[in-house]
């Protein structure tokens, strides 16, 4: 079977696509391309790049229907109804019986679509995309999901459709779980995203700040990965270190981020990140690590057992996060516990193997049902 994945609000090295569902459909016997943003000279057998900048909307989706044709694939999955519509124009004009499947991870429309409107111009245009979204969706085969949230109002829209259920979880080739650190002579925390309010930078910074003024005896680093610069920076206690690295390449981030000690990810709960489930909770969980994450409902029901090796929280409420840190710093046995926890946890339910057999039937079937 000949597969295609069609993406333009991902990268070809998505660690989703090109590290799990690809490998996965390959040792299944599948040819597989991927076609997504990047530069031409970067292409190869397996990725065809395309340059996004070079092409208005409706251009693109043309192009892309005709690297497909170039491809002629049985399946085409798509990571944006965009990627779908030129599905969509590819098999219209091949007349080939291509089963065409959407791939949800992300919302849309997103607050990022709707970003810099105002109140008018952002109801306009989310009416606009949700129309675009449902309309291309009566054309296509079936649906992968991430999450039972992003799934909910494609199952009552298109009640009956196939899909399978993918979550986010992490082959554990890529992540190995470190020794567990003496907390008392070192505290490594980590944190990867944007710099940005929404993010939760700021509550991880102001965080990291209070621990090492609550422990001015214990070097404490605060790793930070995003692809952006902090603007300002305060004036920071002389026993911790801030250290900003951009993005790495995935299995990069995977042995990097597992020499920290304690992961935080405290964004904002606004109504779209209380329904999003933050993939990068499973890496941290199979690196064997505590988290402490903001109460989002979406973490609570996609991983309900994180009280056994983490923490959600009040963003907000450094006090409180400072006691949940420095309650591991103070108790090795009860860090320990979390850190093996974690780990145990990832290997029993959340890691790929555990999902990997139902998204590749779910691709291969030769029927709808």
């Amino acid at each position: 079977m000949n597969v295609a994945f069609v993406l333009t609000a991902h990268a070809a090295d998505d660690e989703r696509v090109w590290f799990h569902q690809m490998p996965s459909l390959q040792e299944a016997g599948c040819q597989v391309t991927v076609i997504a943003p990047g530069t031409n000279e970067n292409s190869d057998s397996r990725k065809i790049l395309y340059e996004a900048d070079k092409y208005k909307r409706t251009e693109l989706m043309r192009h892309l229907a005709t690297l497909l044709e170039s491809i002629q694939p049985d399946v085409a999955i798509g990571d944006t109804p965009m990627a779908l519509r030129s599905a969509l124009m590819y098999r219209r004009k091949s007349k080939r019986q291509c089963r065409i499947l959407y791939d949800i991870t992300e919302w849309y429309p997103s607050k990022k679509n709707l970003r810099w409107l105002s109140g008018i111009e952002k109801g306009a245009k989310w009416l606009a995309l949700s129309l675009f979204n449902f309309w291309v969706n009566c054309h296509t085969d079936g649906f992968v999901f991430g999450e039972e949230d992003k799934a909910r109002p494609f199952r009552r829209l298109f009640p009956g459709r196939p899909f399978v259920f993918t979550s986010y979880y992490p082959h554990l080739k890529y992540v190995k779980s470190e020794p567990c650190n003496e907390l008392k002579n070192k505290l490594r925390l980590f944190y990867s995203g944007n710099l940005t309010e929404e993010k939760g930078f700021p509550n991880v910074l102001k965080a990291a700040v209070w621990i090492a003024r609550f422990n001015p005896d214990i070097p404490v680093e605060l790793n930070v990965l995003s692809s952006q610069e902090l603007a300002q920076q305060s004036q920071l206690p002389s026993n911790l270190q801030l250290r900003i690295s951009p993005y790495l390449p995935f299995e990069d981030f995977c042995r990097q981020a597992a020499e920290n000690d304690i992961f935080l990810d405290l964004r904002s709960r606004d109504a779209e990140n209380q329904r999003c489930l933050p993939i990068k909770l499973f890496y941290y969980m199979a690196m064997g690590r505590p988290v402490i994450y903001s109460d989002l409902k979406a973490i609570s029901k996609g991983c309900p057992e994180i009280e056994q090796f983490g923490h959600l929280v009040n963003p907000f409420d450094t006090e409180t996060i400072v006691d949940i840190v420095n309650a591991y710093i103070k108790d090795k046995d009860l860090y320990q516990k979390h850190c093996d926890a974690a780990r145990q946890w990832a290997e029993r339910k959340y890691n790929w193997k555990a999902i990997e057999a139902d998204f590749v039937r779910f691709i291969l079937q030769d029927e709808q049902h």
